[in-house]
């Protein structure tokens, strides 16, 4: 009887014994994510993040004019936060689901797949914990054509940490998700002679080429960059990357959480995607208490950054930053400084895995301590309290198997494939923005 195709595909977890197990090389360790404690309170439909804004002003050495502000109240604004879904599938077929298990594999499929689909719904949050709330994982900067394929050059290299093989990608010309460039008949094939459409569409990624030692990084999509048919897709300079199904736009039916830059806006707040509104409240009124501290650290010296950072946070008087979150590369050149602000010390976990030595900022209240994550934006730093900050999610956890009726594995009813399915209902959340902030063009 001829083998099934889908056990030849993990035919090599079936031939040989080498030894239990194979390693997954992909990401294991969500850095600021795993920080963050998660609240299974989300149940109804939106729920309520409260802040009091000022405090009462009938007051004063004058009893007269101070009785007549009496009427003066303390003022409270609220956020009403929203869901966000995000899912995930397991299929195998009824043939590997009997055979590849041990002794006769290396892995049992089944299990390496279920917890892998797990662990690629936290690397996805783990992304989009530092977003805007559109789902996008990189742009554009440059395509070629080579050896047939589309190779896209990132604009910042360290993006490349967000991608996998495998992974379908949408092409977008704004954080907007405005529009995709379609050929359109008779034109040429050049970039400027595509004309843009609001059709979806999806490119696979091939190959991911991680080395940036040159200081850029790439991955190569299935199919050449410029269409030859009428009405196909082409990728072009400057576009946004956004996961296939993470997001359409923000406040639709398919989204995005809100990430920090989202929560901590600053005087950007009304450059964001959200405008000024952020889950039905105007922060206009108050940018710094509602939207945190945001500071361009071009050209200035690293840490000096951080420092006029926190005391910006400091003045207002409402929270101070328990840590600093940064992507390892920039961590490895703020270590290279022998400035006396930024300490040494050893790991305190032996099996920590994304740097060797854990690294302190001297604060105005003491020690800082930084949380390195590759998911982290390049050439930005985050001053957080995190005591401020929660994921808010659904009954039975932030990724949690389907199976409220009692059934976890279900048979397709045209195969021989099991499926199991595991969903994500939660919300990025924060009760003091303010006492937060970030800088961009850090170490740029």
């Amino acid at each position: 009887m001829p083998i099934s195709s889908s056990v030849a595909a993990v035919d090599k977890a079936l031939k040989l014994l080498y030894k239990a197990g194979v390693p997954n090389l992909s990401y294991n360790k969500q850095a600021l994510l795993n920080r963050i404690p998660v609240k299974a309170d989300f149940t109804g439909e939106k729920k309520i993040m409260a802040l009091q804004m000022s405090n009462p002003q009938g007051f004063g050495s004058d009893f007269s004019r101070a009785l007549a502000n009496v009427s003066s109240v303390e003022q409270y604004r609220r956020f009403e936060m929203f869901r966000v879904q995000h899912y995930g599938f397991v299929q195998v077929s009824g043939e590997v689901m009997r055979t590849a298990v041990d002794p006769g594999a290396l892995v049992n499929v089944w299990k390496n797949r279920s917890a892998s689909v797990v662990r690629g719904m936290q690397n996805s949050a783990g992304r989009l914990v530092y977003g805007t709330g559109t789902g996008r994982i990189g742009r554009v900067a440059s395509s070629a054509t080579v050896g047939g394929f589309t190779q896209i050059t990132l604009e910042t290299a360290a993006d490349i940490a967000n991608f996998e093989s495998g992974m379908s990608l949408s092409f977008y010309t704004a954080d907007s998700f405005a529009a995709l460039y379609r050929r359109d008949s008779g034109v040429t094939g050049t970039q400027a002679d595509f004309t843009t459409t609001p059709t979806a569409f999806t490119r696979t990624v091939s190959a991911v080429d991680r080395d940036i030692n040159a200081g850029t990084a790439t991955i190569t999509l299935a199919g050449s960059t410029f269409a030859v048919s009428n009405g196909d897709i082409i990728v072009r300079d400057g576009d946004g990357i956004v996961p296939d199904g993470s997001a359409t736009s923000y406040d639709t039916n398919a989204r995005s959480p809100a990430g920090i830059e989202q929560w901590i806006g600053g005087d950007l707040i009304g450059t964001q995607p959200v405008g000024d509104t952020l889950f039905g409240l105007n922060r206009a009124s108050d940018k710094v208490r509602l939207g945190g501290q945001v500071s361009n650290a071009a050209g200035r010296n690293m840490v000096e950054a951080l420092q006029d950072l926190e005391a910006n946070i400091l003045f207002q008087g409402i929270g101070y930053p328990t840590h600093i979150v940064a992507n390892p590369l920039a961590i490895g050149n703020l270590k290279k400084s022998a400035l006396s602000d930024v300490i040494r010390i050893p790991a305190q976990d032996p099996k920590q895995n994304l740097n060797f030595q854990d690294v302190v900022f001297v604060g105005q209240n003491g020690p800082i301590p930084f949380i390195q994550d590759p998911f982290c934006p390049m050439n930005k730093a985050y001053m957080l309290n995190l005591p401020t900050w929660s994921i808010s999610c659904a009954p039975g956890g932030m990724f949690q198997l389907v199976d409220f009726d009692g059934v976890s594995v279900l048979r397709q009813p045209t195969s021989d494939n099991y499926e199991a399915r595991f969903a994500s209902y939660y919300q990025i959340g924060c009760d003091n923005p303010g006492s937060n902030g970030y800088l961009y063009n850090w170490g740029a």
